[in-house]
């Protein structure tokens, strides 16, 4: 700052403002930590450095030491300790550090009408400032003990933030006052400065009324916990008084009473209230009476007991109340036959209460049978004979830290100190239960701690006072956070809003500069918005709609130059089935990660589109004929042969590919797309995981498709005969028949005879395949119920029939449904079905799958595992899964005996199943060789054409009367 005073004078003036702004920033603190939201003077030190130098830092120095002084002063801490010095050093360097920071990367002496300088000092280069002093400090605090360690972290922020919100409100407000250009910052008094003070008088003002809401607060939940405290043992002393009054009523109301009688009579009070030490009962005997008391009573004297403790037996008296029966004995039986009445801590209550018949109480004393430091008291109250003489006294030891625990429970939390005293007692014997000392000079204590108060109760005759201190942790849990939230959030407020002032008062061709690049910011997001609308939203990739502009686009181009121009259709084969298995979510991660693969198989000029669900389309321009697109749809394939990845399991997906080529193949988007598409789905009836280039040719194969789909759908709304149930029969070892196969037929009155392989895929890919299923169940349930009713039916007694289940009919939510309709078709037992479920179901095998199988077994239904060893087999889910067979496939068993691989297979499949408990089924068996090896290795059953082929009912039931 450029002012014609000496720089002693300067510092002299920068200690004032630094010690006067820290020490009224310490007392605007929030309870009941009672810490400092904000350090004004770490903004004023920041703001003379920036203005005035390093010159100024004496003065900061100075100024922070006053503050430690005065802090130090009040807190009432004696000597001398590191903070003294290591604070004011800190607070220095602080501001050194960060004025350096400034002027080295927002450029200051500048204006600060740039939003990034504005930003970068306020909420980066301050905040990271301001930790110095905080990192310095707090250490050393924990070395002095001023702080606990465990609150270290929590000291450490409140200390940063204090200095940051100082120093990022302030700072501006020197700024204004003292910054350089002096042109750019003085006009600022009104627009920056007079809001702000504005705003921060507002947030005090906020400030003075949440804390005052938050003390309110703090003082009635202090108040309601003390007096709940209160009432609670009020009531457990009224309640011990009445155990000993009624006690004493049954005394005197029982004419003879022994040991026995008493604990009987007694036991329910000493279970309804812990903390009772015991009961007991001293009978009133003359001293006529001693020796024949002494020896009806065995084992007992009457004995006394000097000041020091010592026991021995009492001097002769007139009369004597010596501790009889008392309940529990076992603890107690070192008190039995003690005088009551002449016991230095005891006579005084016991003549008190001979003389008033009411409940007395001792002072506080220590148990002889107490290890311990606890405390006791005991009550007394007399009874008297029929004719007013005294019978005896009855009594009541309590432990009163057992008391107080078993009264208040976890109602007193850790952080409630208690202090129960007896204010009739004497000075030295005043505390009943607390910590040591608790008792001395209470009352004082309760007018000089506000947290402290004290609550009067009664015990019998006694007036005693429950004292309670809060500790830190009380308070802790009790603040209303909003408090220090609201006030936080109010002065970061006004530090965005000092910040903004300061961005928007900048020179006017600033302000005209960021209009500009905001014009242009926003005309950037309108043309971005345009560009998302032709991009799909999950992958990022171009939409149909952009797709198709470029390949419009590319066409005209390619017409003009006379180059290829390839479309590649590509579809990926059984997406369906990872959706369904593994949800929707991994589905649209797979798709993200198909589309990222193939992109990267792409050039920069091909254009690739996601048509939705699993199809996309890849425009290749100025493609080199057939080869070329050859070369890509090879690299795609490629690329989508590594597997995935997918909550944790390894998912390998392939696609079926078309290619149709410009002008061979078409002249148009829509015809080169169309016949991409029939290409595809070439690819698909191939075998899929391949590519085909389109041809004419193909389109009788789309058609078939097509017709098939139609031919199915309506096959199954009719009800048409030419869709049939042929059963191959399943025979044991013996050459016994023991189950039967169901097949599915179609017999087309115009296609003829459609291959299941060929109807089934159709079915599966179109969607019909639920309600497909869903009738063979139907039909297989009726004709085992027909077979049950009809002339055969010894016959067909005790047949299994297998049904096989596609994979994506398995997994649809609504299968057990269905299949529930369908054996309410039948009255026989649900085992009488088996359901045959192939290997790639299982490859991704879950808890669901899992549970599914589990019911399908509980319904009696068994499960067998068709065409083992050609899909994803492994010992893990053999184990793990309810199956009850495994069918061996047709391609192994055709091989032998004189092709050794498939012999091993066999053998090795055989050997396992059967360690496994499982029922091993061979299917294929056409020749009497295969049989003859089967068996020979121990196969279960048998199903091919050397026994019969699928047979319809009727003809079944032909056969099997022809086996006998």
């Amino acid at each position: 700052m450029v002012l014609p005073i000496r720089p002693l004078l300067l510092n002299l003036l920068t200690a004032l403002a630094y010690a006067g702004s820290g020490w009224a920033s310490l007392q605007a603190s929030i309870p009941p930590h009672y810490i400092a939201i904000i350090f004004v003077a770490s903004g004023i030190a920041l703001g003379a450095v920036l203005t005035g130098g390093a010159r100024l830092l004496p003065g900061v120095a100075l100024g922070a030491l006053g503050v430690q002084l005065l802090a130090h002063s009040q807190s009432g801490a004696l000597g001398w300790t590191w903070t003294l010095v290591v604070t004011p050093l800190g607070a220095a360097l602080m501001a050194w550090a960060t004025a350096w920071a400034v002027r080295r990367w927002v450029g200051y002496p500048s204006a600060l009408d740039r939003p990034q300088q504005a930003v970068l000092m306020c909420f980066a280069i301050i905040p990271a400032g301001t930790a110095i002093n905080a990192s310095l400090s707090v250490p050393f605090l924990v070395l002095d003990g001023v702080v606990p360690p465990g609150e270290a972290l929590f000291s450490w922020w409140t200390w940063w933030l204090a200095d940051t919100l100082g120093a990022v409100l302030f700072t501006p407000l020197v700024l204004v006052l003292f910054g350089q250009p002096a042109d750019a910052w003085r006009p600022r008094l009104r627009t920056v400065a007079l809001p702000m003070l504005v705003a921060l008088a507002l947030v005090a003002g906020m400030l003075q009324l949440l804390n005052a809401n938050q003390q309110r607060n703090l003082d009635e939940q202090f108040a309601k916990a003390g007096q709940d405290l209160a009432l609670r043992l009020q009531r457990r002393f009224d309640a011990q008084i009445d155990s000993v009054e009624a006690i004493a009523k049954l005394m005197e109301l029982t004419p003879q009473m022994d040991q026995a009688t008493f604990e009987s009579a007694t036991r329910l009070w000493l279970q309804r209230y812990p903390g009772t030490q015991n009961y007991g009962w001293s009978p009133h005997v003359t001293d006529a009476q001693r020796w024949q008391y002494e020896q009806v009573v065995p084992g007992i004297n009457i004995l006394g007991r000097d000041a020091l403790g010592q026991t021995s037996l009492a001097p002769r008296a007139a009369s004597y109340l010596p501790i009889t029966w008392v309940v529990p004995l076992t603890t107690n039986l070192a008190v039995r036959g003690l005088d009551v009445s002449v016991l230095p801590a005891t006579g005084a209550t016991v003549r008190a209460t001979l003389a008033s018949g009411r409940p007395e109480v001792t002072e506080g004393l220590r148990l002889v049978q107490e290890s311990g430091e606890q405390r006791a008291v005991v009550a007394y109250l007399r009874v008297r004979q029929p004719d007013g003489e005294p019978k005896g006294v009855v009594s009541a030891v309590f432990r009163m830290d057992d008391v107080l625990g078993a009264v208040l429970g976890t109602f007193a939390p850790n952080s409630l100190t208690l202090c129960l005293v007896d204010n009739q007692a004497a000075t030295h014997n005043r505390r009943l239960s607390g910590p040591a000392g608790c008792d001395v000079d209470a009352a004082q204590r309760a007018h000089r701690d506000r947290w402290r108060e004290g609550w009067p109760l009664r015990f019998a005759a006694r007036d005693w006072t429950l004292y309670v201190q809060a500790d830190a942790g009380f308070w802790a849990s009790h603040a209303l956070h909003s408090t220090w939230i609201s006030t936080a959030a109010g002065l970061i407020a006004v530090s965005m809003l000092g910040t903004f002032l300061i961005v928007i008062t900048g020179q006017g061709r600033r302000t005209a500069q960021l209009v500009l690049e905001r014009t242009h910011e926003l005309a950037h997001s309108n043309a971005s918005l345009m560009q998302l609308a032709h991009f799909d939203a999950l992958t990022g990739l171009a939409n149909r709609t952009f797709w198709t502009e470029q390949a419009q686009a590319t066409l005209a181009a390619a017409q003009q130059n006379g180059k290829h121009v390839a479309v590649l259709f590509l579809d990926l084969d059984r997406f369906k089935h990872v959706n369904d298995s593994l949800g929707h979510t991994q589905g649209d991660e797979l798709l993200v990660t198909v589309s990222a693969r193939i992109q990267a198989c792409l050039r920069a000029r091909d254009v690739l589109a996601r048509l939705g669900g699993d199809e996309f389309v890849a425009l290749l321009p100025w493609v080199r004929g057939r080869d070329g697109a050859a070369t890509v749809a090879r690299k795609v394939a490629q690329a989508l042969s590594e597997p995935i990845v997918l909550d944790r399991m390894q998912v390998t997906v392939t696609a079926s590919v078309g290619v149709a080529l410009y002008p061979d193949h078409g002249e148009s988007v829509d015809a080169l797309l169309r016949h991409a598409d029939t290409a595809m789905y070439a690819a698909k009836a191939a075998g899929r995981n391949q590519w085909r280039f389109f041809e004419p040719a193909m389109h009788a194969h789309v058609s078939r498709r097509l017709a098939l789909e139609s031919a199915l759908r309506l096959a199954l709304e009719t009800g048409s005969p030419e869709l049939y149930v042929a059963y191959q029969p399943q025979v044991n070892a013996a050459g016994r028949v023991v189950g039967l196969e169901a097949l599915l037929r179609w017999q087309h009155p115009e296609l003829g005879a459609v291959s299941p392989q060929e109807f089934i895929t159709v079915a599966e890919e179109s969607g019909v395949i639920e309600s497909l299923g869903h009738w063979l169940l139907t039909q297989v349930c009726r004709q085992i119920q027909a077979w049950a009713d009809g002339p055969a039916a010894q016959d067909f007694a005790g047949l299994t029939v297998a049904v096989n289940v596609s994979a994506l009919e398995f997994g649809r939510p609504h299968f057990l449904d269905h299949l529930r309709d369908a054996l309410a078709q039948m009255q026989q037992p649900a085992g009488r079905l088996e359901l045959e479920i192939t290997e790639s179901l299982l490859v991704h095998a879950g808890p669901e799958l899992n549970e599914r199988m589990r019911e399908l077994t509980d319904l009696g239904i068994g499960l067998s595992l068709d065409d083992f060893g050609t899909g994803y087999s492994s010992l893990g889910y053999l184990k793990r899964l309810p199956l009850s067979k495994l069918k061996i496939d047709r391609s192994f068993v055709q091989g032998i005996p004189s092709d050794p691989e498939d012999e091993a297979i066999i053998r090795a499949t055989l050997s396992m199943a059967h360690d496994l408990g499982l029922v091993v089924v061979a299917e294929g068996v056409e020749t009497v060789a295969q049989r003859d090896f089967l068996l020979a290795h121990g196969c279960d059953m048998l199903q091919g054409w050397l026994y019969a082929r699928a047979l319809t009912p009727p003809a079944l039931e032909a056969w099997l009367q022809q086996q006998g």
